[in-house]
């Protein structure tokens, strides 16, 4: 047994023949993580054990307790909590740079989108499992910054947040892309972090769309086999003509 899966007993059916068979299968582990908050329980999540610092950062950014890793004193990970001590008790402004919106500031190309959707193929327990979501951090000159992996897809955007901000990665200069679903609460989370695109290889919901339209961030799915389907802001994509689009 791993942390992340284990190898479970199964009955397998197979209906072209209509027969059975005794056979193994790799089964994935979900358990609550406690985000303890200057010794005081914040939050539990529902998550897999990797990346445990990573998605509580980013969970507290989220949340408008952290604006940057340095608000951070100390970070430890004990069994299933992740204690956080804080240099500072929050003030009431703190989340008052959710609402900015993403101005345009730079372009990147349909391939390097592709190409960076290609890279969530090689997730690890997602292939393992079946059970996973990933999200890939791409710099906008298709500079793969790391791939992070979880059972549910909005701890997948906290935990890349999270490293991020651990690393003091400029993430106004990335695009994220995902596994899983486009939800307004993904977007949001995005929105408050800066990133201007959110891709995924699945579909979007319209509050997904009109959120994102609001925030001026770029919002791209059904990332697949040469085409994609771009709901908001096409112009940070090099291939977009506005005039030629205009004129159609």
């Amino acid at each position: 047994m791993t942390g992340e899966f284990s190898e479970k007993n199964i009955f397998k059916y197979y209906a072209k023949d209509r027969s059975w068979a005794f056979d193994a299968d790799i089964v994935a582990h979900e358990k609550d993580v406690v985000i303890n908050v200057d010794g005081c329980p914040f939050a539990t999540l529902r998550a897999s054990e990797g990346d445990m610092k990573e998605m509580a950062v980013g969970h507290l950014f989220s949340c408008g307790l952290i604006t940057c890793y340095g608000d951070v004193a100390s970070i430890d990970v004990y069994g299933n909590a992740v204690n956080v001590i804080l240099k500072a008790t929050p003030g009431p402004d703190v989340l008052k740079a959710s609402n900015k919106y993403i101005a345009l500031s730079w372009k990147t190309s349909a391939d390097i989108i592709f190409e960076g959707v290609k890279h969530l193929q090689e997730a690890f327990l997602y292939r393992k499992t079946g059970a996973f979501h990933a999200g890939l951090l791409l710099r906008c000159d298709g500079l793969r910054l790391f791939l992070i992996e979880d059972i549910a897809r909005h701890n997948v955007v906290e935990k890349v947040i999270g490293r991020a901000l651990m690393q003091d990665v400029e993430m106004d200069k990335c695009m994220l892309l995902i596994s899983g679903r486009l939800m307004c609460e993904l977007v949001s989370k995005a929105a408050l972090a800066g990133i201007p695109i959110l891709g995924s290889v699945s579909a979007t919901t319209c509050e997904a769309a009109a959120l994102a339209e609001s925030r001026g961030m770029t919002l791209i799915g059904f990332i697949r086999e040469g085409r994609m389907n771009v709901y908001t802001h096409p112009a940070r994509i090099a291939e977009f003509d506005e005039t030629r689009m205009n004129s159609n």
